[in-house]
């Protein structure tokens, strides 16, 4: 992939210009860590806690409505986007008007499938014996444009890594939705309260967006978007091949076993899409136009994917392992007893989402080299394996489609480790050592736990002193055994962290 040292006028630029490479490699790319965790623990922050309170208040029967509701949300921004904003992110030149026409693409999108879902929601209902869900879906049907709005603005702030925007609209976005949807479940609006915190989240989103990026204004040159699609169509259909194997256990344990047991398994769910959303997609967020820009230094990518796997590993292994361990107490503090059903479902997901944080960059670097073809390969492989193990979990329960689930991920991880050896140059061992001081000082911090539940204390002071017990075990895990380790990794999170920088 080339790099020109001045675009042309009739050219947006990739990047924002800077006095040299190092900086913008360095500089450049911790900023955006600094936008993007603060924009990811915002947005995930209030939309975590606006559930969980919406939960409580409705109880698993409602909230498996709302559940059901949250996978149409994710496929139509997925079919509302079809790939194009990462193209717009990727493409080292691109016309002015491009973005322009891909926004007018976007909208028109909306209008097709707003009408399409409006159609077809008694359908869907029927599908999942829900027939609550149809009006649902029709309102959300009529609010696409909303969100089709956002898409562009969102790509063309990344593409320049311009994530204060974009930190700003998620923060409002989720907050104000967030407070929309538990107003609403408090004032008795039932599992309407979707629907508030959907809308409102989106208008708001997409108006900071566009104040932040300054348009762009629709316009009709759709010619200007077909350069675009030899690349978007491959992200699109990765894009469906991983929705499909990440929300096929959704769908399955909807339709077949109810929208009780979808709603204790979408709420485990939560908890592995935490670290996901908050550290794993703060990273690709910035690492994907970082590895599109750098693809040609194979020496700089891989220190930067080993710096990644290191610092995703440390923050996440710990606490997911920890989630585990106390899943019972946990569930009953926050949710209480009528989600009991929910902790063991916690315990498996909690550590199939340490593992699938840490290797949520890999399609970021796969896309940013220009492997769309193997990142699309890849996901087919993906499909089929975590497919087979939720088919096969959920002819024994609720429990065993979320080990099958987990199975498969793990089984796909050695493809992973290979896939990221080739690409960069970092060999499976170094990965393997990259993450390994995470998993070690996670596994001693277990045992103490379980230690500690031998005791029989009362709940609460259970889970106080599991808690620092845990800890304890890790530091002194983490500072006698893989000390070096330690220190690069916090001297790492001080420089994302140091906003004097």
């Amino acid at each position: 992939m080339s790099r020109r040292a001045t675009p042309p006028a009739s050219v947006v630029p990739a990047a924002p210009a800077v006095e040299s490479d190092g900086e913008y490699r360095q500089a450049s790319a911790v900023k955006g860590v600094r936008w993007s965790l603060l924009a990811v623990i915002g947005r995930q922050g209030c939309q975590i806690v606006g559930a969980l309170i919406i939960a409580r208040i409705l109880g698993p029967a409602d909230f498996g409505i709302i559940s059901v509701a949250s996978i149409y949300v994710v496929l139509v921004t997925l079919l509302l986007d079809q790939g194009l904003s990462a193209a717009l992110v990727q493409r080292p030149d691109l016309s002015p008007r491009a973005p322009g026409a891909t926004v007018t693409l976007n909208l028109v999108m909306a209008v097709l499938l707003g009408g399409l879902t409006w159609l077809t929601a008694p359908a869907l209902a029927e599908f999942f014996s829900v027939p609550e869900l149809v009006l649902v879906l029709q309102i959300l049907a009529v609010a696409l444009p909303a969100k089709a709005l956002g898409i562009v603005p969102r790509a063309v702030l990344s593409r320049s890594l311009s994530f204060r925007g974009m930190a700003v609209s998620d923060i409002a976005g989720a907050a104000l939705g967030a407070m929309g949807g538990v107003a609403a479940a408090v004032l008795g609006a039932g599992y309407f309260a979707i629907v508030y915190q959907v809308i409102v989240t989106d208008v708001v989103a997409a108006v900071v967006l566009l104040l932040a990026a300054r348009g762009p204004r629709p316009n009709l040159h759709l010619r200007e978007v077909l350069p675009l699609l030899r690349f978007s169509i491959g992200i699109f259909g990765v894009n469906a091949l991983a929705y499909f194997s990440r929300n096929i256990d959704n769908i399955l344990v909807g339709r077949f076993l109810g929208v009780t047991a979808l709603s204790l398994y979408g709420m485990a769910y939560r908890v592995l899409a935490v670290p996901v959303m908050l550290f794993g997609q703060t990273v690709n967020r910035v690492m994907f136009p970082v590895f599109s820009r750098t693809s040609t230094d194979t020496a700089l990518v891989s220190g930067n994917l080993l710096k990644a796997m290191q610092v995703l590993s440390m923050l996440v292994v710990p606490v997911m392992v920890f989630a585990a361990c106390a899943s019972p107490l946990l569930v009953q503090l926050v949710l209480g007893d009528e989600w009991a059903d929910a902790a063991p479902l916690l315990s498996v997901l909690a550590v199939a989402g340490a593992r699938e944080t840490i290797f949520f960059i890999a399609p970021s670097l796969m896309r940013g080299m220009g492997k769309a073809g193997l990142n699309l390969r890849y996901e087919i492989l993906a499909t089929v394996v975590q497919v087979s193990g939720i088919v096969v979990g959920l002819q024994f329960g609720l429990l065993w489609v979320a080990v099958g689930y987990a199975a498969g991920g793990f089984l796909l991880t050695p493809v992973l480790l290979v896939i990221q050896s080739r690409l960069c140059g970092a060999s499976v061992g170094t990965q393997l050592a990259t993450i390994w001081p995470a998993v070690h000082c996670s596994i001693w911090a277990a045992g103490a736990y379980f230690a500690v539940s031998l005791l029989e204390l009362p709940g609460y002071l259970e889970l106080i002193v599991g808690f620092v017990a845990f800890t304890l075990v890790c530091a002194l895990i983490l500072g006698l055994v893989h000390r070096e380790r330690t220190r690069r990794f916090l001297a790492r999170l001080g420089t994302l962290t140091n906003v004097r920088s």
